[in-house]
């Protein structure tokens, strides 16, 4: 039996959940609203995971007073995953078939948010800016824009200069940028975290003229 759709504020407390690890709710901090406590909860018993529920919720109160006190806070999707996989592997209980796991999957989270990581942390707060700090979170350096236009300018002039759209062409054609003095261009590993996959990067930005065959995306 095929599970139904993952709530909004499954999403919401997953990712809330990610940042908070590590972190430990003030003494002023108020509790969650009561979806997301018993969205968290219910799935984790449906789960067999009952028992991880006072932890992971303290987590999400904590990620989301994170968030709260400092926004410029962000994650990238492969620091996710490890939090996530860390969680489940601690829990006894395997989910049954036809049941929602939670935290949720970063597949699952991409598609929600049309394929872009950064739109899904725009969801609970998080912005990918040129103004974040380091957190240990993987906090992006450059705009949501300058993602855009990286990937924009690679298609349309990376094609033009003999290269694929491949993962590996464009570390290759911003290094080029780079000899030439571009700064604006981030790294093809912090593409592929932000938006979860290179592919998705592509199939998010990447638009090529009207009337040019879509490229190669080897």
């Amino acid at each position: 039996m095929a599970a139904p759709p993952v709530s909004e504020n499954a999403i919401i407390a997953s990712l809330f959940f990610a940042i908070g690890v590590g972190r430990t709710p003030g003494p002023e901090s108020p509790e969650l609203n009561e979806e997301l406590r018993e969205t968290v909860t219910k799935m984790l018993q449906d789960q067999g995971a009952a028992g991880g529920a006072p932890e992971a919720l303290e987590a999400v109160r904590a990620g989301r007073d994170a968030v709260t006190r400092d926004p410029s806070l962000s994650l990238s999707a492969q620091r996710y995953q490890e939090l996530r996989s860390q969680f489940l592997t601690a829990q006894t209980a395997a989910p049954g078939r036809g049941k929602n796991v939670w935290p949720v999957g970063t597949s699952t989270i991409l598609k929600r948010a049309s394929g872009s990581w950064s739109a899904a942390l725009q969801k609970v707060g998080l912005a990918a800016s040129s103004r974040a700090r380091p957190s240990g979170f993987g906090t992006a350096r450059f705009s949501h824009e300058q993602f855009r236009k990286a990937l924009r300018d690679f298609t349309a002039q990376g094609a033009g200069a003999g290269f694929t759209t491949s993962y590996q062409s464009y570390v290759d054609w911003r290094k080029l940028q780079q000899q030439q003095g571009r700064t604006d261009l981030p790294s093809g590993a912090s593409i592929r975290n932000t938006y979860g996959s290179w592919s998705a990067a592509l199939e998010q930005e990447d638009t090529p003229p009207p009337g040019e065959a879509s490229p190669n995306r080897s």
